[in-house]
């Protein structure tokens, strides 16, 4: 089951980013405000499953930014075993978004030295 934190920050996602273009960023740091590595290791899991819940481009984008952010929190390179059991479907799903792939996606194999 998803953080319900993280599930509230899609609600009505579209109204409270037309007010605030910064929503996402203000969100998710909510999110992380006090975690230590731990927490946020134990937390990779959230972001995982959202990732293969949510549905376009852009909000995948915003979210790949967010696994990122917590795994720089983490402080770690160890592939979470919830992101290995997905790795592949997740892979399938995000290659769909050619920006995200291109980007984020690339940028969080690079950290966890994924080839």
């Amino acid at each position: 089951m998803i953080d319900k934190a993280l599930t509230q920050v899609y609600f009505n996602w579209q109204e409270k980013l037309d007010n605030n273009e910064w929503y996402f960023s203000s969100a998710f740091a909510s999110i992380v405000k006090d975690m230590n590595p731990e927490q946020a290791f134990a937390y990779i899991p959230n972001v995982v499953q959202m990732l293969l819940q949510i549905d376009g481009e852009f909000l995948i984008w915003e979210t790949m930014y967010f696994l990122l952010q917590i795994y720089e929190i983490a402080n770690t390179t160890e592939i979470h075993p919830e992101l290995s059991g997905n790795w592949e479907v997740l892979t399938q799903r995000i290659s769909e978004y050619p920006d995200v792939y291109k980007t984020p996606f690339q940028e969080l194999k690079r950290d966890l030295r994924l080839p």
